[in-house]
């Protein structure tokens, strides 16, 4: 179905879906968000076991799960079903070991423990040919570090998951993005126009060269990290005491965007470096990989993309360690289409959301709409980062202080309220060393992940989408439930949004249940009548 038709489609059902509905039908429910409110309650002393209730690995691999676990410490974890070759420190709630052999399904059972209760949560490992059967979720470094980035940083963003409860809602992958290879003496020299200005370059003003120029390979043509990095295996291993994973960066090019070294030419090498040094996440970005396919396809005329970015999955895939590939080319060429079969679990749709963060919206219908029939458990539309609280400006100077987002306080909701709705990747970019208490709430509600996590994999609908004024999505839910996202798509004044129950595919009366409030609303017939604050949001579980 072309986009023209699709868009032609939910204008329909929009038009149709508003008709249906008399003003004033349903009981009304304020859900106007005040600045810099915090919605999410400060979660329960008794444990509460969150995150995804199954989980796909690769047969023979390396394995680290954390149990992501709310509740006052100290914890004592059990595993009812663990496979033999997997083991469980029943004091941290993490699982090491490697993954069974034979293909198939390990049912088992999570179980935490502590002076108040005991919670339960089933939990299913695949083990066969997929990975990433839910969004991944995890932590970026370039929207809040870009170019100002070391070991230091990575190790605090690590630190944040476990100190501020990031970890025990379900964020896993703490993830290096450009800057940490190094850069060549050649291409410095070749960068050196103004003799009396050799640190010209716009984007480094602030770096000890002397810490990152330097020959890029060992004599064996082995890439190595720049002075900031001094080892990245120390670095890996602390990140893995947490029981969270470790993301790396590169290129198919010769350098990265930020002009260090790429892995053009020897991609089973750096795979095996990567895998060598304990990383569990590659992001593979284009930069000057554009350079090189041009190249390679006036040798090869037609050649088809998927080839160029083949060879690096498949030496990963080669490793001891599962490795979850995130494609990073901007949406050349319909990624969706050719990714998924090559080995790649995320692609992006679009080009770097952080310098255009006003269009998240647009960005996320897209995803809703024109790539939605491609995201599914194992395979995700990639809309990029969620970009919310303090970014560097990575247009400009990067060591220039961070600042908060340009969104307000009800646009963040909507932010991240759309990522978690549509199967996003569940990904934060933003300074770790300066994290609000407002933007820990934003992204610690264990229900909203909960809600992107869900085993269904199901990318919400668009049921209405009026810009300027209103849209209403809804997302099915593996228990049978029902997630309903209602915005107020108007800046400047509240709206109330009515949605009935017919418009969802139920009758009747529902339970309803505030997501961000984390509030019972008791039963309601026909529908719901939401208050929204200008671009504000709302969003519930219908029961």
């Amino acid at each position: 179905m072309n986009l023209s038709l699709r868009k032609a489609m939910l204008f329909t059902t929009g038009c149709l879906a508003i008709v249906s509905i008399a003003p004033g039908e349903y009981s009304e429910y304020d859900a106007r968000i005040g600045k810099k409110e915090i919605l999410t309650p400060a979660p329960a002393k008794f444990p509460r076991i969150n995150g995804p209730k199954v989980y796909g690995a690769r047969p023979g691999k390396q394995f680290i799960y954390r149990l992501p676990t709310q509740g006052e410490r100290p914890i004592q974890f059990a595993v009812q079903g663990l496979p033999d070759s997997l083991k469980l420190d029943a004091g941290k709630g993490i699982i090491t070991g490697v993954t069974p052999a034979t293909k198939g399904d390990y049912p088992m059972t999570f179980v935490a423990k502590n002076a108040l209760g005991k919670a339960e949560r089933a939990f299913k490992l695949v083990v066969g040919d997929r990975m990433a059967l839910t969004p991944p979720t995890g932590w970026n470094h370039w929207g809040g570090h870009a170019s100002n980035i070391n070991d230091g940083i990575i190790r605090a963003a690590a630190d944040l998951f476990v100190e501020r409860g990031l970890a025990d809602v379900g964020f896993q992958y703490v993830s290096i993005d450009d800057g940490w290879p190094r850069l060549s003496p050649k291409d410095y020299r070749i960068k050196v126009i103004d003799p009396g200005n050799e640190r010209y370059i716009r984007i480094k003003k602030g770096i000890d060269f002397d810490k990152v120029v330097g020959e890029p390979r060992d004599a064996n043509g082995n890439i190595l990290p720049n002075g900031y990095f001094p080892d990245m295996k120390a670095l890996t291993d602390y990140i893995h005491s947490f029981g969270l994973k470790a993301g790396i960066y590169s290129s198919p090019g010769r350098h990265t965007c930020n002009s260090l070294t790429g892995s053009c030419e020897h991609e089973q090498q750096d795979a095996e470096q990567y895998a060598e040094w304990g990383f569990d996440l590659l992001k593979y970005d284009m930069c000057t990989g554009v350079g090189v396919l041009g190249g390679l396809r006036k040798e090869t005329p037609g050649l088809h993309q998927k080839e160029f970015w083949r060879p690096m999955a498949e030496y990963l895939r080669a490793t001891d360690r599962d490795f979850l590939m995130n494609l990073c080319q901007y949406g050349k060429e319909d990624p969706w289409e050719w990714a998924p079969e090559i080995g790649y679990h995320t692609w992006r749709i679009g080009g770097d959301l952080n310098k255009k963060v006003q269009t998240y919206f647009d960005v996320a219908l897209r995803a809703a709409t024109e790539c939605r029939e491609y995201s599914k458990p194992g395979q995700w539309n990639d809309p990029d980062f969620l970009h919310v609280g303090h970014q560097v400006n990575t247009s400009g100077n990067h060591f220039e202080p961070s600042k908060p987002c340009a969104l307000s306080t009800n646009q963040e909701y909507q932010y991240v309220t759309l990522w978690s709705i549509i199967c996003a990747p569940f990904f934060v970019s933003n300074d770790v060393l300066n994290v609000s208490d407002f933007t820990i709430g934003l992204l610690s509600n264990a229900d909203v992940l909960n809600i992107n996590q869900d085993e269904l994999g199901h990318v919400a609908k668009v049921l209405r989408n009026e810009e300027g004024r209103e849209a209403v999505m809804v997302k099915n839910l593996a228990n049978g439930s029902r997630a309903l996202g209602v915005f107020n798509r108007n800046s400047e004044q509240e709206r109330v949004v009515e949605v009935g129950w017919d418009e969802i595919g139920e009758s009747g009366e529902k339970k309803v249940y505030d997501v961000w409030r984390q509030k019972d609303l008791g039963t309601r017939a026909g529908g719901i009548s939401v208050r929204l604050s200008p671009n504000g949001v709302g969003l519930f579980v219908v029961q």
